[in-house]
This record gives structure tokens, sequence and C-alpha cells, in this order.
């Protein structure tokens, strides 16, 4: 009967969030960063147009989808802050809690931003060649494109960004 009923369920969502198997609140956690994003969308100097395309999850899965999403909409809800947004300080809670649901189910994800940066590192993809830059020693991960995604402790995503070297 339960697997009618989510079925049936899963046909009230418009075809975009429809979830055909697998745990019931996943569909509740997609449903609340699309919330998330809408009201980031309505934040002073946040282009609506960019919030509102959000790309199909990548083939490799829900959770690295939903965890690409999650560090964008971090980052928008940052910038909302830095300009003395109070709405964003109410959404970096939720992103917060989301955040704890999906480490609950044993999904974690890093920006690897700022953390130093070793050619044999197994979970960074460096994309390009490192720019020199006067302000750091050693070579940095200065920004990650997509973050570094773990499934109960297993690598199912490499983070890429670009990385700054010291200046010769």
């Amino acid at each position: 009967m339960g697997g009618a009923w989510n079925w049936f369920r899963q046909r009230m969502y418009p075809p975009a969030l429809r979830i055909e198997s697998g745990d019931p609140e996943t569909g509740l956690l997609i449903l609340e960063i699309a919330a998330i994003q809408e009201r980031l969308a309505q934040l002073p100097g946040q282009p609506a147009a960019a919030m509102a395309a959000m790309p199909a999850a990548p083939d490799n899965g829900l959770a690295v989808g939903i965890c690409n999403q999650m560090l964008r909409l971090e980052r928008s809800a940052s910038k909302a802050r830095q300009q003395g947004s109070g709405e964003a300080e109410r959404l970096q809670g939720h992103l917060e809690r989301l955040k704890t649901t999906l480490a609950d189910s044993g999904i974690k994800y890093e920006d690897l931003t700022g953390q130093a940066y070793d050619p044999g590192r197994y979970d960074f993809e460096q994309l390009g060649e490192a720019q020199a830059s006067p302000d750091v020693r050693r070579a940095m991960i200065v920004q990650c494109e997509r973050p570094v995604v773990m499934l109960n402790g297993r690598l199912i995503q490499k983070a890429k960004g670009i990385v700054a070297k010291p200046a010769q």
C-alpha cells in the first residue's frame, strides 16, 4: 500500500521534482531547497533569472546534485548577508539544517576554498594552470567550482577549482 501511495504522491509534483524511488524525505529536502532558492531570488541585488535557473542533477546521483546546489545557495546567502540582508541570516539557518539532514543520511560535502593544494590530492581536480599570486606563500585552492562530496565516507565527487601559487 505504501509503495502505491508514494507513487501517487510523486505524480502530484512537477516532473522536475519527482523521485521514483528511495527515501520519502528526499522529496521534502528537494522542495525545501527550491523554497530557499525562491527566497534568495527575492533578495535585493540577486538576479532572479540566475537563481531560478536550476540545472539538472548530474548523472552520478541525487546526492551530488543536491550538494552542488547547496554550495551555490550557501554562496548566494553569504553575498546577501554581506549586503546586510536580515533574511539572509534566516536562510543561512535553513541551509545549516539541510546540511545537518544530509550529514545524518551519510551525505557530506565541503568547499575546499582556502585549503592547501598538493598535486597528489585525491579529492580535488585543478581547473587550468595555477595562477601566480603575490598573496600566497604556497599553492592554495582559491576558488571551488564544485564541492567534494562523500557518501557514507566514500568519495563520489572530486572538488574542482582554481589554484593559486606563489609569484616567482
